[in-house]
């Protein structure tokens, strides 16, 4: 992407992601405030619910803690899914059996068009809004990740990773670009992402409350139309 490109992609990330902010942590919709308002110049994020009641995830077994993987672990989780062209984009998310890593559940994302496309997978469905789930003891995010495009040219040329915390008085993670950790992301296989905690928490990040993580994000940003599904599992936090 070039600087432009850049710029023109945050000032769209920004945009979508302010409308739908409560005071600190991302957050749409809030339990109790109902559904965020969507942004003027984007289409009204969709929740998907995986099951009516959060649940926490499974205890930490040696250096790994798995945090959601459609199967037996994150049953609560709800998302959401937007873009910014609304006459020219559509994104769905939700899980899908029979997708996923060694034909389990894995979440997809299913995006199309120009802009800001963009996903959130809330591990406790907003609720209660004190949840979070602490890594601080561990090193590493880890997921598995695997994007099918209808062509090379309508894969999505930047996909970056942040999170959120329900810590009201902190702020979301830096952006981390997955291109920096898996140089062929989009080639239609399954590969899997460690990320150091550390780079989500430095500059933009150092506020991030790590006690507190609840909600998982990708979006990407281009000026050409694309046409993609992300397929996600087995998200979990290790002690590498």
């Amino acid at each position: 992407m070039t600087p432009n490109s850049h710029r023109s992609y945050a000032y769209a990330r920004l945009a979508v992601l302010a409308s739908v902010s409560t005071a600190g942590c991302l957050c749409p919709p809030c339990p109790g405030a109902g559904a965020a308002p969507p942004p003027a110049t984007a289409a009204a994020p969709s929740a998907i619910s995986a099951a009516p009641a959060a649940s926490a995830p499974a205890a930490a077994v040696g250096s790994r803690l798995v945090i959601w993987n459609g199967d037996d672990t994150g049953g609560g989780a709800q998302g959401w899914a937007s873009c910014d062209k609304t006459a020219e984009c559509k994104t769905k998310l939700g899980p899908e059996s029979g997708s996923g890593v060694n034909g389990s559940t894995a979440l997809k994302f299913h995006a199309e068009g120009p802009g800001w496309l963009g996903m959130g997978w809330n591990l406790f469905g907003w609720y209660p809004e004190t949840a979070g789930i602490d890594i601080s003891p561990y090193s590493h995010l880890t997921f598995q990740i695997r994007v099918d495009a209808k062509s090379a040219e309508a894969a999505p040329e930047y996909l970056g990773l942040a999170l959120g915390c329900s810590n009201k008085s902190a702020k979301d993670t830096a952006d981390a670009p997955i291109d920096k950790f898996v140089k062929a992301f989009a080639d239609g296989k399954w590969h899997k992402v460690e990320i150091p905690i550390s780079a989500l928490t430095k500059g933009a990040g150092a506020k991030f409350d790590l006690q507190s993580f609840w909600e998982f994000r990708l979006h990407t940003w281009t000026g050409t139309p694309k046409n993609f599904d992300i397929y996600i599992d087995d998200i979990a936090a290790e002690k590498q």
